[in-house]
């Protein structure tokens, strides 16, 4: 237990230094770790600026705003929101490609992060990330 700060302070680092290689592996843990960062990380920034900043914008307005999966959960975001999604969005997608490299499935595989449609391609993503990895 004395192991999964230090750890959790590793991957979100490594998910970060990253953002760019679309190659390699990433571990389960290495990429849960990541994404537990991401999801830390959202609720402090929403938090903030719905605490701080009263001006809020429809997602479901933006262009495409329909097809952003945040949007059917909290469409009303402040501008903080509205920045922090498409910063974090490089870096979660290289570790989600590097994490279908680890069990031997295609990185193309993370668009359905978003497609066919939001939200339901999750269900059959997130149980190809909770496999073990393939590679030792």
């Amino acid at each position: 237990m004395k192991n999964v700060i230090p750890e959790f302070g590793r991957s979100s680092v490594a998910g970060f230094k990253n953002t760019f290689n679309f190659s390699g592996t990433s571990s389960k843990r290495e990429f849960w770790f990541f994404l537990l960062f991401f999801f830390i990380a959202y609720v402090i920034v929403w938090v903030v600026d719905d605490v701080f900043v009263e001006s809020t914008v429809n997602v479901k307005d933006l262009p495409m705003g329909d097809l952003i999966p945040a949007g059917y959960f909290d469409p009303e975001v402040g501008l903080a929101v509205l920045l922090f999604r498409p910063i974090m969005a490089i870096p979660t997608l290289s570790v989600t490609v590097r994490r279908l490299h680890d069990i031997g499935k295609s990185g193309w595989w993370s668009t359905l992060w978003v497609l066919p449609l939001p939200v339901i391609g999750w269900f059959w993503l997130i149980p190809w990330l909770l496999r073990p990895s393939k590679h030792a």
